[in-house]
């Protein structure tokens, strides 16, 4: 495969939006960003008893917009509107505590944070170590290869690696997916992610469509090809311990109103040119 050369790596680093997706990482960790206003504060919704105020909320440390975006310590993005949206409904302020991927689990066993949100794929895998909403987001998922790399096609990518940063789970249903890839290793840093492919490690990324637009749009020589590949569900996860059955309950049906009433397909309108929501 035709190697990007260094310029072009430099080119994605410092591309302002991609710098602020590359350098936007939370390395705070226990920090807290409070965030107002509540649902307490509008008349229109009253304080679910089942739900703490503040309500906690783990969400990854690092940027894939527009999904989530920090930028200097402020989150934005459509799961930051999904949340506020959420909190409001449930009558209750919140919390937003950044979190390193993969620590999700053990954040919610230690009760530092009530849910994680944001990057959590529902899977029968993850279910087994979460307590889950409903999906409250159907991504599809793109393969986002480079122009000039010879590759046309989901056929075209059998035999090569592939850096992946769509649940592993996922596309390991050959079926669903159509395409079996031999060599393919999956990460959910997606700054290092396309630093790998702009430096010819990988051939092809696979990701939220919704990231790969936004990728595209930033890097003209990146190219989506048409044929998809598997659909990702997202989901609130809380733990199975204690009681936060009921928080994940009352979320629930928030989720489902939010849904049901078109504020979701408002936010997926806004932030992605296209509503995911249906």
């Amino acid at each position: 495969m035709k190697k990007i050369t260094m310029s072009a790596i430099s080119l994605i680093i410092a591309l302002a939006t991609i710098t602020a997706f590359a350098g936007c990482t939370d390395k705070s960790g226990d920090n807290t960003l409070s965030l107002k206003p509540s649902g307490a504060e509008d008349a229109t919704y009253e304080k679910h008893p089942d739900v703490p105020d503040p309500l906690r909320v783990g969400v990854p440390n690092v940027s894939f917009p527009p999904m989530i975006t920090w930028d200097s310590g402020s989150l934005t993005g459509f799961e930051a509107d999904m949340i506020a949206e959420t909190a409001k409904r449930l009558g209750v302020s919140y919390e937003i505590i950044p979190i390193e991927p993969g620590t999700e689990r053990e954040k919610l066993e230690d009760d530092e944070i009530d849910c994680a949100w944001g990057n959590m794929p529902d899977t029968g895998r993850q279910r087994l170590f979460y307590n889950m909403t409903d999906p409250y987001i159907t991504v599809p998922q793109a393969v986002l290869v480079y122009d000039g790399s010879g590759i046309g096609a989901k056929e075209d990518i059998n035999s090569i690696s592939v850096i992946m940063s769509t649940p592993a789970e996922t596309l390991a249903d050959e079926e669903k997916l159509g395409i079996g890839f031999k060599r393919a290793s999956s990460s959910r840093d997606y700054v290092k992610t396309f630093e790998q492919l702009a430096e010819g490690y990988s051939d092809a990324v696979v990701c939220d469509i919704t990231v790969a637009a936004y990728m595209q749009k930033n890097d003209g020589k990146l190219k989506i090809l048409d044929d998809k590949a598997a659909e990702a569900q997202y989901s609130v996860a809380f733990s199975h311990s204690g009681d936060k059955g009921k928080i994940k309950e009352a979320a629930d049906k928030v989720l489902k109103d939010i849904s049901n009433e078109g504020k979701a397909s408002e936010l997926s309108q806004k932030w992605f040119g296209q509503d995911y929501m249906k």
